[in-house]
């Protein structure tokens, strides 16, 4: 029997396996529900439009996680546009919201960079540089996995759907 697939990499032509487990900051294995995917445009005009499907998709969670989420959202949306071949004339940003037990992760996939994502430390006067440790200090995860073909960030908020 093979192993259930998330779908093929376009860019590495891999495989990707769906586990469908989740290991939290505590150690324990969560269970996968189910799985939310939107493709935008790789240009910054897009961004509004990440933060629209991601309130329709998140709009059962309680206003402060939507808040978050959004916020999160529109900088690793803009990092993945600012940063990588997503902005390249045919480039996108994929969003995944995936659903956990307790858990919301949410997944930005780039078209890949030589540049590995990294939380800076900058000067108080300084006009950018502070997206990832602002996605760090709020969320309850954060992570990234890939390569100069493709890269995916994403942050994990605890919480559960209010009605």
């Amino acid at each position: 029997m093979s192993t259930p697939t998330r779908g093929v990499d376009p860019y590495s032509k891999q495989v990707i396996p769906v586990t469908g487990q989740l290991t939290s900051s505590s150690s324990s294995s969560l269970s996968l529900l189910s799985i939310k995917c939107g493709c935008f445009e790789g240009d910054v005009s897009q961004v509004p439009n990440t933060r629209a499907w991601l309130r329709m998709i998140l709009c059962d969670y309680s206003s402060d996680l939507l808040w978050t989420a959004e916020l999160c959202l529109s900088e690793l949306v803009t990092n993945a546009i600012a940063h990588t071949r997503s902005s390249w004339i045919g480039g996108v940003v994929w969003v995944r919201v995936e659903f956990y037990p307790s858990l919301v992760r949410v997944v930005v996939r780039d078209n890949g960079s030589e540049k590995t994502p990294t939380v800076n430390s900058v000067d108080a006067d300084a006009v950018g540089g502070r997206g990832l440790a602002l996605v760090r200090a709020m969320a309850d995860g954060f992570g990234h996995r890939g390569n100069y073909l493709g890269r995916e960030v994403w942050f994990d908020l605890e919480g559960t759907p209010e009605t």
